[in-house]
């Protein structure tokens, strides 16, 4: 690209780089057995990286600059900087993954993505409503894979052409600060609330009865601890006396601390307990069922298409635009809105 701009730049530029196969499509010819051969490949690349970026630092074409800024950031998110025996600094592979990795050159939007610890996929993540009487989305987005699901729940409600008053959603968007602004919009979510983590044999928050009107925690055995006065949105801890934790015969059951049992008690204690609570309830569990609809709305969506065909965030929302009307469309055709 420098070249284009300027040919006696790029042919400078290239004379202060370490490498001279850039142009190649394969790999370099190294022995990729040996650790100090890919070290030297991994020190000689960044290297080079940081002087294209230094020398290309000195124009102002925008299109030189956008270029320049995506070498700098795919050159420095795998790469960390350590000393070596001699004391000398020497860039290597980081042996982390790097928040918000850009994975790919051509498609610098495109993200490493999780639905769940073990099931991962790359490039974008779609975001769908749909009406559960008409079987219509109602509203859509994609973004990059990783937006976490909640972060766009109200961007949907926004886009949606009528007025909504219930959101059934899976548990990514059962979180206490998400269950808070669908109340102060006056939405009803039906989501599951995060269950409280286990711990083998030992005793769980589940095991306690809170009393948030009464501002107190009681352990099984009875002992009652005092939960102190909201402080924002820390997070506030019923402390349970040492003396009575001591003499209590669950105690190993219970905590290993030499004080007494520490119960934290989230900010959203008072939407999340009564959610918990709900969870397996024959009403909640009969209403949670249609959330499907959301889930064939995806699949038919993705039907004959795995991933986004196009490159770059703003027309993956296009092309999913055109997807959703195609569909709404159909879908109207076969209730007889249009014909």
């Amino acid at each position: 690209m420098l070249g284009g701009i300027d040919a006696d730049a790029g042919a400078e530029l290239a004379g202060l780089l370490s490498r001279d196969d850039y142009d190649r499509g394969a790999k370099p010819q190294i022995m990729w057995a040996d650790p100090q051969a890919r070290a030297a490949l991994v020190a000689e690349l960044f290297g080079d990286a940081e002087t294209v970026i230094g020398f290309c630092a000195r124009f102002g074409d925008p299109g030189l600059a956008g270029a320049v800024e995506l070498l700098r950031v795919v050159a420095g998110q795998d790469i960390e900087i350590a000393a070596d025996d001699d004391g000398a600094q020497t860039p290597r592979i980081a042996q982390r993954v790097a928040p918000d990795r850009v994975i790919s050159t051509v498609d610098p939007d495109a993200r490493h993505g999780h639905r769940s610890r073990t099931d991962r996929y790359d490039g974008y993540k779609l975001h769908v409503s749909a009406d559960v009487d008409s079987d219509l989305v109602c509203s859509a987005a994609a973004t990059l894979a990783t937006t976490h699901d909640a972060a766009v729940i109200e961007d949907l409600i926004d886009a949606d052409p009528v007025p909504v008053a219930e959101i059934i959603a899976d548990t990514h968007y059962g979180s206490g600060p998400t269950r808070q602004a669908m109340a102060d919009r006056g939405i009803h979510l039906v989501a599951p609330a995060q269950p409280i983590p286990a711990r083998g044999d030992k005793l769980t928050k589940a095991d306690f009865d809170i009393d948030l009107e009464a501002a107190t925690v009681t352990c099984p055995q009875g002992n009652t601890a005092p939960i102190p006065p909201p402080r924002g949105a820390k997070r506030r801890q019923a402390r349970f006396a040492a003396t009575d934790c001591a003499a209590c015969e669950l105690k190993p059951r219970c905590t290993t601390r030499d004080g007494g049992r520490i119960v934290e008690i989230n900010p959203h204690e008072e939407l999340l307990a009564p959610a918990r609570a709900q969870r397996w309830t024959p009403e909640f569990l009969s209403r949670y069922r249609l959330r499907t609809q959301a889930e064939r709305k995806i699949a038919q969506i993705k039907s004959r298409t795995k991933n986004v065909p196009w490159r770059g965030l703003d027309k993956a929302n296009l092309w999913l635009d055109l997807r959703i009307a195609a569909l709404n469309l159909d879908r109207a055709g076969r209730l007889g809105i249009i014909r």
